[in-house]
């Protein structure tokens, strides 16, 4: 099996398991939550695959959005202090503290370029800024694919308490 397939596969397994709980995508939607997964390293090495960046984009502005309703609907917060509580939500380390909290296996479905593999384990070495980046990415190709509602759940489940 190559790296990629393989990489489907890891996706596909990441896919079942909570927050997301998604089984049976169908082959295209599978192929935007693996991009999702694939860190410009590894693109940049193989050449022609596609990376998270787009998604990422994109994903960040749909957790800043779903963030920012959270806190219009639940607090009586001035701007002020709701611009505050919005960057605690969506700040990198936040994002990747909250995915290793919830045991959300990122790291290992991640494909990385040579500089980021552990010559020993071979494992990936995946700093907290790949990490939210691939989690704000995963949740763009939810947004994508499942709609708002699905992302507002997930980033309740995983970020926010709603």
């Amino acid at each position: 099996m190559d790296t990629f397939e393989q990489h489907k596969r890891a996706t596909r397994e990441l896919l079942a398991k909570p927050p997301f709980g998604y089984r049976n995508i169908p082959e295209e939607d599978l192929g935007l939550f693996a991009s999702a997964l694939v860190h410009d390293s590894y693109s940049n090495e193989a050449g022609g695959i596609r990376n998270n960046e787009r998604l990422e984009f994109l994903g960040d502005a749909v957790l800043e959005f779903v963030a920012c309703e959270h806190i219009y609907r639940n607090t009586d917060m001035t701007e002020g202090g709701m611009t505050g509580m919005k960057q605690d939500i969506v700040r990198n380390r936040s994002i990747s503290d909250a995915v290793l909290a919830y045991g959300i296996c990122l790291d290992d479905a991640l494909l990385v370029g040579g500089g980021h593999v552990d010559p020993i384990t071979k494992r990936p070495i995946v700093n907290e800024n790949m990490r939210a980046d691939a989690f704000e990415a995963m949740l763009a190709a939810v947004y994508l694919i499942y709609g708002m509602d699905e992302v507002r759940r997930i980033v309740g489940d995983v970020l926010v308490a709603c």
